[in-house]
């Protein structure tokens, strides 16, 4: 039977938790324009889908409001954009640094050179060039956390490794903390095994910061420790905070 033709591409959906949020990102890391005579609203008025055109990418690109959905997908390489060469890949990384956008550093994948940029729900944008790194198949950076999406076998429960962390973070340096702790959660969630990483604040004490994490295994929240990121965060923290923090492990029930 003939293949019905079509005329390829008509738009790219990705879930956001907070459309502005995320406009305002793809706008300013991709140059995206805001066709706002095409946003979608529901009956009463409400605001759920931005739609976008963004230089490079074939169709449209749509944010849907969808937080359950962006969650789920958190840490999954969703699109992977094409850079010539290595030099062009270095301009992307100047231009991300200038933003101040978090990104991979430059990997060796299997053919050619890779960024990885989460963005605001950390699905992860890509870079990749189209020259060949030309490297040996032994420079291929198979252990990067910046390559794997996240867990591939849904862990056993049992497997699974939850703690609580509470800090009290000393008077006058509150914000400093926080902000150690937001470039730690963003870190740790490119981890493989990390199922969830979220950081509160006590509502009734400005000093008390609480950290639920869950892991698929024993393994993974060990080798969580060992990370640069957590070594940094302990030399830094630790003149900031009551030391050490308190950890409580739990354990799955239901």
């Amino acid at each position: 039977m003939n293949t019905p033709c079509h005329d390829g591409i008509h738009h790219i959906k990705l879930p956001v938790t907070d459309l502005e949020r995320s406009t305002e990102w793809y706008t300013t890391v991709l140059g995206a324009r805001r066709l706002t005579r095409l946003d979608h609203r529901r009956p009463d008025g409400t605001l759920f889908a931005v739609i976008l055109d963004i230089p490079g990418i074939a169709g449209r690109v749509e944010l849907r409001l969808d937080p359950a959905t962006a969650k789920s997908l958190s840490g999954y390489d969703f699109l992977t954009l094409a850079v010539t060469d290595k030099p062009a890949m270095d301009s992307w990384v100047t231009r991300l640094d200038s933003l101040g956008v978090h990104h991979s550093p430059l990997i060796v994948a299997l053919v050619g050179w890779l960024l990885v940029v989460p963005d605001p729900d950390n699905l992860r944008l890509r870079f990749y060039t189209t020259e060949p790194h030309g490297l040996a198949a032994s420079a291929v950076e198979f252990d990067s956390p910046w390559l794997g999406a996240g867990v591939t076998v849904e862990p056993d429960r049992h497997d699974v490794v939850s703690a609580i962390g509470r800090m009290t973070v000393l008077p006058g340096h509150e914000e400093e903390v926080l902000n150690l702790m937001h470039t730690v959660a963003d870190a740790t969630r490119q981890e493989d095994g990390c199922l969830a990483y979220r950081l509160h604040r006590a509502k009734d004490n400005p000093h008390a910061i609480v950290v639920y994490e869950s892991w698929a295994g024993p393994d993974a929240m060990a080798a969580h420790q060992r990370t640069a990121h957590m070594d940094l965060f302990k030399k830094s923290a630790s003149s900031l905070v009551e030391w050490p923090p308190q950890i409580e492990l739990l354990s799955p029930e239901a």
